[in-house]
């Protein structure tokens, strides 16, 4: 797919009249936009498909100069495009997508316009074609020929950043209704035209991820008044509601000394939408509302995929847990009462493995126990700096009994972890978590 299209002619070298000044509304009709600089004469072909944006410059070219010697190059990047018109041989030069460095090599260098006080520079390395000098090295370029050096290396390469088009400012959302066939005084229907336009926009920006700084309500009168009411927003808005909160009361205050027959409703001024970061159940956020719905579209894709814990008495830690389904408006309904701040302390939290983990773990006697030194997970050692504990569990009855004894150990990186030895099968460790 071209991009760009570069058209030149010997004639306009010597030409009075300018060169786009008779093909420039022809070749609108092919392209968005042209451009003229240093004789030569650009189209913005980007977006279009090369062979058919080739064909109808041809055709145009043929229909408005007859008997012309304009050639044309199209390619992806402006210097390939320049020297496929101004070197090429044939009227229409049109370079594949991959081949605009190849295409450049055997070229010389003078095709890049160079500064002419690299010449002697070039000269003195031994380059002489675009190729030559694409094969150098970038630290090598910079260090020989300097910053305007390593511009025209870029060149060779096929890499060219100039604007060769100035940059097109982007349309804000908008939205208009005008009549001819009545004027309208109604205050009623005027707002409800004016809900209607302020959900076509906000819907626009929404599709975007921006909220409107400023908007601008413009009225065209019978009178041939156009009167126009700027709003600004305290903060980025999307929000239909909140502009048509506004727009009523700005409708209610004006007085309009004719009636209207047209209304505009443009965005002035956008600025992007970012949340800020949370979890979806931070209560913090005062988005019960929104939470909800979309828990609710999630049981009705997955099923019962919500669920909350629910603690027992129970003295092992992995039964003491049960996961209960939940609906959810009551994952979403806060339970902090309004108006309180209720501050959490920093701490740690003990990160339960659902499975203890068996470990290899070496051991000494200390009073009435063995306590760890060291432990192997997964292929890792593991020193145990400190202990606390045993922390003694047993109970149950028939083949679910157990008796377990719970150390809080300290690892030689600072890592809290969790382990207990199995006093019913001797000397067998497992890991039950850690935290952090």
């Amino acid at each position: 797919m071209s991009t760009y299209g570069c058209l030149w002619s010997p004639a306009w070298q010597t030409a009075a009249a300018d060169p786009a000044t008779k093909l420039a509304p022809a070749l609108l009709t092919c392209v968005p936009r042209i451009a003229q600089r240093d004789g030569l004469l650009w189209v913005d072909g980007r977006g279009l498909e090369g062979i058919a944006l080739s064909a109808s410059i041809v055709t145009l070219l043929e229909q408005q100069v007859p008997n012309h010697d304009i050639r044309i190059g199209l390619a992806t990047t402006p210097i390939v495009a320049q020297v496929a018109a101004t070197r090429g041989n044939a009227p229409l030069t049109r370079i594949k997508v991959g081949e605009e460095r190849a295409f450049l090599a055997p070229f010389p260098v003078e095709v890049l316009n160079p500064d002419p006080k690299l010449d002697r520079l070039l000269e003195a390395i031994g380059i002489v074609t675009c190729g030559e000098l694409a094969a150098l090295t970038r630290e090598s370029v910079e260090v020989r020929l300097g910053p305007e050096g390593v511009d025209l290396w870029f060149l060779a390469r096929a890499d060219d950043p100039r604007p060769i088009f100035s940059k097109l400012p982007r349309a804000l959302p908008h939205a208009s209704l005008e009549w001819e066939d009545y004027t309208l005084r109604d205050p009623e229907r005027l707002l409800f035209i004016v809900n209607s336009l302020a959900e076509r926009v906000c819907t626009q920006l929404g599709e975007r991820g921006e909220g409107a700084r400023e908007i601008a309500l413009v009225l065209s009168l019978a009178n041939a008044e156009v009167r126009t009411e700027p709003l600004r927003f305290a903060r980025p808005t999307a929000s239909r509601k909140l502009w048509m909160r506004q727009l009523r009361h700005l409708l209610d205050r004006i007085t309009l000394p004719d009636a209207v027959t047209g209304v505009l409703l443009r965005v002035e001024a956008v600025v992007g939408l970012h949340g800020p970061q949370g979890d979806l159940f931070d209560r913090g956020f005062a988005s019960a509302s929104a939470t909800e719905q979309t828990l609710g579209d999630l049981i009705d894709d997955q099923g019962d995929v919500l669920l909350a814990p629910e603690t027992s008495s129970h003295p092992l830690a992995e039964q003491r847990t049960r996961w209960v389904a939940q609906t959810p408006a009551t994952l979403s309904q806060p339970s902090i009462p309004a108006g309180r701040t209720v501050t959490i302390a920093p701490r740690l939290t003990l990160q339960l493995l659902p499975i203890p983990k068996p470990l290899t773990v070496k051991t000494r006697t200390r009073r009435d126990h063995e306590m760890p030194v060291s432990y192997r997970e997964d292929g890792a050692s593991h020193e145990v700096l400190d202990a606390a504990g045993p922390d003694r569990v047993s109970g149950g009855q028939w083949e679910a009994t157990y008796a377990r004894e719970y150390f809080r150990c300290v690892r030689e990186d600072g890592l809290l972890v969790w382990l207990y030895r199995d006093a019913r099968a001797g000397d067998t460790w497992y890991m039950h978590g850690w935290w952090d």
